[in-house]
């Protein structure tokens, strides 16, 4: 009784043998300008499909492509979704408008938007083309500033450090997105300029440093704001213009202050 499955086993390998023997034989009839770039064709998409199981095993919202950009919002439509949350989770320095702006900036109101992909020269073949960084979620952030903030959280619009819970946060969760974001802008300001010292900064000018520090971090908008917070027009951090996104920040902070106008009357 036990022969069956043992004698199938055995017949079935035969038959891949033979098929395999015929395949080679097929092949090897073609001309060899064919076989050449058949060959190639394999290891390119080999290659391929293996970078791409890598990167998504290493950063698993790489599975968001799918969605692509049907989440996508005009402004008015990321006010109407999320004005509540960048509400609840503004600080004195970082307001609602300014996180509004800082979400469409940064990924048109879409919750699961991710990070770009990009080319550059490397021995490693996995690093030849993948994600240009870390970041996900509605406002980017990446997973250094996750590390640096994940601790903390926003109660009675201030930042905290102690009755935060034990759950984590998840970046593609806009109410914790938008805490994150909060939390780490507001903490950055804070500490830029403890850094640069003797500066004392308009409002607005506590906004532009909030959003250079989003786009570039503390160590550059530290020197910003050394320089009494005076923008160069050539400076720029990865692949943006920082006075060019700053400009697209407060134009769209001016929107996002008529709607949250028009929606307290």
């Amino acid at each position: 009784m036990t022969k069956g499955p043992f004698i199938f086993s055995a017949k079935c390998r035969r038959r891949w043998r033979r098929s395999l023997r015929s395949a080679q034989r097929t092949l090897a009839k073609l001309p060899r300008a064919i076989q050449i770039t058949g060959a190639v064709a394999i290891v390119l998409v080999t290659l391929v499909l293996s970078n791409l199981i890598y990167h998504v095993i290493h950063k698993p919202t790489e599975l968001f492509f799918f969605v692509g950009h049907r989440l996508d919002k005009e402004p008015a439509e990321t006010w109407r979704h999320y004005g509540p949350l960048f509400r609840a989770f503004s600080t004195r320095s970082i307001t609602p408008e300014l996180l509004a702006a800082l979400a469409q900036v940064e990924s048109s109101g879409n919750p699961l938007d991710r990070t770009y992909w990009r080319w550059r020269f490397s021995f490693n073949p996995f690093a030849i083309y993948r994600p240009a960084s870390s970041a996900v979620g509605l406002f980017q952030m990446t997973d250094p500033a996750y590390a640096e903030v994940s601790r903390f959280c926003i109660r009675a619009n201030a930042v905290q450090d102690t009755g935060c819970g034990f759950g984590p946060y998840i970046r593609a969760i806009p109410s914790h997105a938008t805490e994150l974001a909060s939390i780490y802008l507001d903490r950055n300001v804070a500490a830029v300029l403890a850094r640069a010292g003797g500066v004392t900064p308009t409002p607005q000018q506590v906004q532009d440093l909030a959003a250079f520090i989003h786009l570039c971090g503390g160590g550059p908008a530290t020197a910003y704001a050394r320089r009494r917070f005076q923008m160069t027009a050539s400076e720029r951090c990865g692949d943006h213009s920082v006075a060019g996104y700053v400009s697209r920040v407060n134009a769209l902070k001016r929107k996002f202050l008529l709607m949250a106008s028009d929606s307290d009357k």
